[in-house]
């Protein structure tokens, strides 16, 4: 199966059809709206926000469930972390190994405020062509240099998993099996080995390819910003709705 950039970049639903600049001033504003949150109470209304804006731009869940699986261990391990060494009440104990009530919380809330915010993230990247969300950053006055770098970096991701999908099957056609784990390192160890080398070769022919183009450092992008009303109330609606995850925070202290 092939890599595929900006594959739901084109989905007719109200977040698409959301005027990019907006969508990344307000969508940004609800993801720190998110990072005020300490509460257990408003974890699950942060959730519902998350799952509601993704039903609005029609992404496919399992796309979205497929990619979250790289992180959530990370940040399953950074919740199990916090709940065994924050300290405090203890709520269960097990020879050496300790479970603390604070820790548990504490760990519980970053975990879902993280994926909630990471949800928000998705539905942002994956709702417009990424050189749009580049080229609406330059119209934020986001320095050039920074999406340019932020764009070939996210381009080129792309590349190289896809020559990483290559080498794997060449792999798979000489007969390769991980039944050995030193076999397996050896045999992954080798391949990053030459993955990098290539990306380094070809990072060489591209900045000499730019520079002949005469590559200036800005994003070239044709696309043109129009502001509609819709836009104005689908950004009002969400500071709406940060402004009331703050005022309930508060009121809870």
């Amino acid at each position: 199966m092939h890599i595929e950039p900006d594959k739901y970049a084109h989905i007719n639903s109200p977040v698409h059809h959301w005027d990019t600049r907006f969508k990344i001033v307000s969508l940004v504003g609800l993801i720190v709206g998110f990072s005020f949150i300490h509460k257990m109470a408003l974890l699950p209304f942060i959730l519902i926000i998350s799952f509601l804006l993704i039903y609005l731009s029609r992404l496919p869940v399992r796309y979205l469930m497929k990619r979250l699986e790289y992180i959530i261990p990370f940040l399953l391990f950074a919740a199990i972390l916090l709940s065994v060494t924050s300290g405090g009440e203890t709520l269960y104990s097990f020879k050496m190994l300790k479970v603390y009530k604070e820790g548990l919380a504490l760990g519980s809330v970053i975990f879902i405020r993280s994926i909630a915010s990471i949800l928000i993230f998705f539905v942002l990247l994956e709702t417009a062509p990424f050189l749009q969300t580049m080229k609406a950053l330059q119209a934020l006055k986001i320095p050039s240099k920074l999406t340019g770098l932020v764009f070939f970096t996210y381009r080129y991701i792309y590349v190289y998993l896809e020559e990483l999908r290559k080498m794997r099957i060449a792999l798979r056609l000489r007969g390769y099996n991980d039944n050995s784990v030193l076999h397996t390192l050896k045999t992954n160890s080798a391949i990053i080995g030459s993955l990098l080398l290539r990306s380094l070769e070809q990072a060489e022919r591209i900045c000499t390819a730019m520079v002949l183009r005469g590559y200036s450092g800005n994003v070239q992008e044709n696309s043109s910003f129009s502001a509609r009303t819709s836009d104005y109330v689908k950004s009002l609606i969400t500071f709406v709705i940060v402004l009331v995850i703050i005022l309930i925070q508060k009121t809870m202290l």
